[in-house]
């Protein structure tokens, strides 16, 4: 994961998040299986996330998303389980279909978000030659716990992330005239 810089909340959003959260949550409670919509905002609210990101996952920081993998809009707290977070801004990000999938409806205090102050790859985490990522074992036992969540929860250690890791970053080596943005998992280079 690398630092996101929040932009300022959308104003369809902020004038709807609040309703629209309500109205989710009662049709919710209502019956079970009623299936979330985005208000025709979906392509709106994902092209917003795109830029906030420069393509790359907010999670696993896969890029370019649309050609390696589908872009997809993750409910940082379960839409599931906090209905009226399901169009807060702040809890919405850019995700690949992997990391959401890995995800899924789970939810722990502790997961690390990564547009919050403060957050930074390396107070949380290390990055390993074979294209692993561990826990920071020089961070606090609290980060130490929050970077376990966060790697088990999106399953940033997927063999095939470990893998494109590992490939990505021979490749870097090799160019040292590439742009970071254009690289996926930038937090290795940094």
């Amino acid at each position: 994961m690398r630092k996101i810089f929040r932009t300022k909340i959308p104003d369809f959003l902020k004038v709807n998040y609040e309703e629209w959260g309500r109205e989710y949550k009662e049709k919710r409670n209502e019956d079970k299986r009623f299936k979330f919509y985005w208000h025709s905002k979906y392509e709106d609210i994902i092209d917003l996330l795109a830029l906030m990101t420069n393509d790359h996952c907010s999670f696993c920081d896969g890029f370019e998303l649309g050609a390696q993998s589908r872009k997809t809009i993750e409910h940082f707290r379960p839409k599931s389980v906090f209905p009226l977070l399901a169009y807060d801004w702040y809890n919405l990000f850019l995700s690949c279909d992997a990391c959401q999938s890995a995800k899924r409806e789970n939810f722990e205090e502790g997961l690390l978000k990564p547009d919050v102050d403060g957050y930074s790859f390396s107070r949380y985490f290390i990055m390993n030659y074979d294209g692993s990522i561990d826990i920071n074992k020089k961070a606090s036992l609290e980060d130490q716990k929050r970077a376990e969540i966060t790697i088990r929860l999106y399953k940033l250690n997927r063999i095939e992330l470990k893998k494109s890791r590992k490939s990505q970053l021979k490749y870097f080596i090799k160019c040292n005239d590439l742009e970071i943005n254009d690289m996926p998992y930038r937090f290795m280079f940094e």
